[in-house]
């Protein structure tokens, strides 16, 4: 494994800058060291995914940035931690730490630092096969089908969103177009020009369906961004 991270250090160090290009020309006013789940879908424009390395049943801690001084500074390691062989979403890099999210088999994600020396990367399908988009896509209660449209090489994207507040405050929004991928990319809404225009991008990275909106696809507080997966096939 060693062996393996080590020929693999300069296209870390590239894939780090790049990271770390992205993310910042698209959510200005952050913090350099912000990492958290609300931002996570919608700050990077190239995903990668990776695996946990490490000692046999070794524990790698994720890292805050509830500081100036974090993720790598004193007492910035929480109580969260992976194991080797645990697949992660990296959305970017800082410093020696890449911005990670972990979807466990059931129950919410985790995301926060990992330390980059602790990580695999793995290679995806860049060119999905139409049958790898169909389904129903879930992130908490949002809801996303992809299904094959009319027209040839086209699919169809309906879905629907919600936002619960105090009592019976229930915003929601809706998803229906047809639209075609370009590699593991789709995107929805590319050509609408109006102030209000619901856009929506989706990137397949292997079995995530990593979702971004531009917040106008709804009511207020309504978002369709998120890490969603297939539902299974009863």
């Amino acid at each position: 494994m060693l062996k393996f991270l080590q020929s693999s250090a300069i296209l870390g160090i590239l894939t780090a800058m790049f990271f770390t290009a992205q993310v910042f020309a698209q959510l200005d006013g952050n913090p350099e060291n912000l990492c958290r789940n609300g931002f996570f879908p919608r700050e990077s424009k190239e995903y990668k995914l990776a695996r946990i390395t490490g000692k046999k049943a070794e524990k790698i801690y994720f890292y805050g940035d509830e500081r100036d001084d974090c993720p790598g500074g004193q007492n910035c390691r929480q109580k969260s931690y992976l194991i080797p062989g645990d697949e992660i979403i990296v959305s970017r890099s800082f410093g020696d730490f890449a911005c990670s999210w972990f979807q466990p088999r059931k129950g919410s994600e985790t995301v926060g630092w990992i330390k980059l020396e602790n990580l695999e990367w793995i290679q995806t399908n860049q060119n999905p096969a139409e049958k790898d988009w169909l389904g129903e896509w879930l992130f908490y209660d949002n809801s996303i089908e992809i299904s094959k449209a009319k027209k040839p090489d086209l699919l169809a994207i309906t879905g629907n969103a919600t936002w619960k507040g105090l009592g019976d405050n229930i915003h929601v929004g809706e998803l229906d177009e047809s639209a075609k991928p370009s590699g593991n990319k789709l995107k929805l809404g590319e050509n609408e020009t109006g102030e209000y225009a619901c856009k929506v991008s989706m990137l397949l990275l292997g079995k995530y369906l990593i979702v971004s909106d531009n917040l106008n696809c709804g009511g207020v507080n309504v978002s369709f961004s998120g890490v969603y997966q297939k539902k299974p096939r009863k």
